[in-house]
């Protein structure tokens, strides 16, 4: 059973998530920099059985968020609460402030990345539909990220490295009926 959160931004006893550690995406060097943030939970379904994820992020200066990508089904909102930046999407690069509310759809049109292009940090909530796993596409990298919750497994892989479906299971099954 589900229970009300209440949580402040300003709260400076918040729990940043030490356990989003960029060093686990492996950045070669191009990239070692590039992505950065601070993120604090206020709502994850894990620890609350419920379908909503929410978050607090914080991008320092020219930091940019998470790569280019879409959700196959899981929806986003933003919501600026300081701070300025880029908001890039299929039909190109929008200036985002404070106040600003931002709704991105799952699929192709809802594809976006934040970029800190400011001399301050970005702080913004994020609140997502979290109902079911998740395929994540990366369309610069030509990649999928494959999301399954509750223990958030995430798998990535390129685009062109398919497997027939049957690959290995001949084998498998030959172990069962002997």
């Amino acid at each position: 059973m589900g229970k009300i959160i209440i949580s402040n931004v300003n709260d400076e006893e918040r729990n940043w998530d030490s356990s989003l550690n960029w060093k686990h995406f492996e950045q070669d060097d191009e990239h070692k920099h590039s992505f950065e943030l601070q993120r604090s939970a206020v709502s994850n379904p894990v620890l609350t059985n419920g379908k909503l994820e929410v978050y607090f992020y914080t991008i320092p200066p020219g930091k940019v968020n998470f790569p280019y990508h879409y959700h196959t089904v899981n929806e986003e909102v933003f919501h600026i609460m300081s701070g300025q930046g880029t908001l890039r999407t299929p039909e190109g690069e929008k200036i985002v402030s404070e106040g600003d509310v931002i709704v991105m759809p799952a699929g192709e049109n809802g594809a976006h990345q934040l970029i800190n292009t400011s001399n301050t940090p970005l702080v913004y909530l994020e609140v997502k539909t979290s109902t079911v796993q998740e395929i994540c596409v990366q369309p610069d990298s030509e990649k999928v990220v494959l999301i399954a919750p509750p223990k958030f497994i995430a798998k990535t892989f390129k685009m062109d490295s398919e497997v027939n479906y049957l690959d290995g299971e001949y084998e498998f099954r030959n172990r069962l009926i002997r």
